[in-house]
């Protein structure tokens, strides 16, 4: 499947949002620049370019996403990666019900006027939380890959347990897309795509939508969003609120991007190298650089970052294609090498689900999804 590569994968991604953007739904979407056209046509351009580079170094032979399933399946079902994912589920529950201890509670629990009052943005000790959530990120995308080869009622109930329960008890919608999109990522690697498959997989988006929504009506209600997206028309009230929060979350960081298209670069990856760093003292570091003082929301409302907005903020327009097309040679030689290699496989997952939020923020350099792949060679190595 050609969404698969990180090229055709990241291009997609980002003419989809410019033609929903151009249906200007709604009054905060603001015309676009010619650059942000260019930035985003440029930076797609790029991505394929370098793809076709990377297999003229290869003797022509172009990169395609796929494994080698019996090599793979040898090395996931090994011993050893059993043990230290249990391990890893006991370390995962004692950090959280420390948290729980700690906070007194839980956010789903606050909305139901349970034990103490907790915002879901305030949950988590900061700095262990992310590596919590890593945690998390590693231990069910093995979980869901060996359980794809190797069914069990175990594994599938630890699946849900760690993929549903978690992300509802914190109200984060973030953590709970992401793992959907680890999971749909791994099974089209698995299973190559079919009729069945392919209705099975919209269902899923489609439910993930709707859920996304239904987080968001918990945490702000319905219409909350409905007023403060200032919609051209009058939202039909049979309609679910899902759509608006997914048009909305899709759209307002390019009108973001839009805003800032003029901002004078850094020209060194301070932004990026901000994502590296954990958040206790992220702010002090950008503070320092002055990185995030020339970056201006259109409206505070609406401060989804994205992927571009690192890339803007560092280089540039014509810095951003250069960048990426550098980027996207490194992403087609993991892809290459994920065929046979059981570490590259996880790698190009978690950068391949980077892509497909880049729309919303940089995933791609999150401390959180590099501890992931730190945790993964650690669960996977012999």
């Amino acid at each position: 499947m050609f969404l698969l590569n990180p090229a055709f994968l990241y291009a997609a991604i980002w003419i989809f949002v410019l033609i929903l953007y151009s249906f200007q739904l709604s009054e905060i979407l603001q015309p676009l620049n010619i650059l942000t056209i260019l930035l985003i046509f440029g930076t797609s351009f790029a991505f394929v370019l370098a793809w076709v580079f990377e297999s003229f170094l290869n003797n022509g032979r172009f990169v395609k996403p796929r494994i080698n399933l019996p090599i793979l399946t040898n090395q996931v079902l090994q011993h050893h990666i059993k043990r230290r994912i249990i391990y890893s589920c006991v370390m995962f529950f004692l950090i959280f019900i420390g948290e729980i201890l700690f906070f007194k509670g839980l956010p789903i629990l606050s909305i139901f006027s349970i034990g103490e009052n907790i915002n879901y943005a305030e949950f988590g000790i900061s700095g262990l939380h992310g590596f919590l959530n890593s945690l998390l990120y590693a231990i069910c995308s093995i979980l869901f890959f060996r359980n794809l080869l190797a069914p069990s009622t175990n594994k599938t109930l630890a699946l849900i347990l760690l993929s549903i329960g978690y992300p509802l008890s914190v109200l984060s919608r973030q953590i709970f897309i992401s793992l959907m999109i680890e999971f749909v990522l791994i099974y089209l690697f698995v299973r190559p795509p079919s009729k069945l498959s392919i209705v099975k997989i919209s269902l899923m988006i489609i439910l993930v939508i709707l859920a996304f929504g239904l987080v968001g009506d918990l945490r702000s209600g319905r219409e909350n969003i409905i007023n403060l997206s200032q919609l051209k028309f009058d939202y039909p009230d049979w309609l679910p609120s899902a759509l608006i929060w997914f048009y909305m979350y899709l759209c307002t960081p390019l009108n973001n991007i839009n805003h800032n298209i003029d901002i004078i670069p850094n020209y060194l990856p301070l932004e990026t190298l901000g994502s590296f760093i954990p958040s206790f003292a992220r702010g002090q570091f950008l503070s320092l650089t002055t990185a995030t003082d020339k970056w201006e929301f259109f409206t505070e409302t609406f401060n989804a970052s994205s992927l571009l907005q690192s890339f803007l903020t560092d280089f540039g327009v014509i810095g951003s294609i250069i960048y990426t097309f550098i980027l996207s040679f490194f992403l087609m030689r993991f892809l290459r090498k994920a065929e046979y290699k059981l570490g590259y496989f996880f790698v190009i997952i978690v950068f391949l689900h980077g892509i497909a939020l880049s729309f919303f923020a940089n995933l791609l350099f999150h401390l959180v999804f590099i501890f992931q792949i730190l945790i993964i060679y650690v669960i996977i190595k012999k």
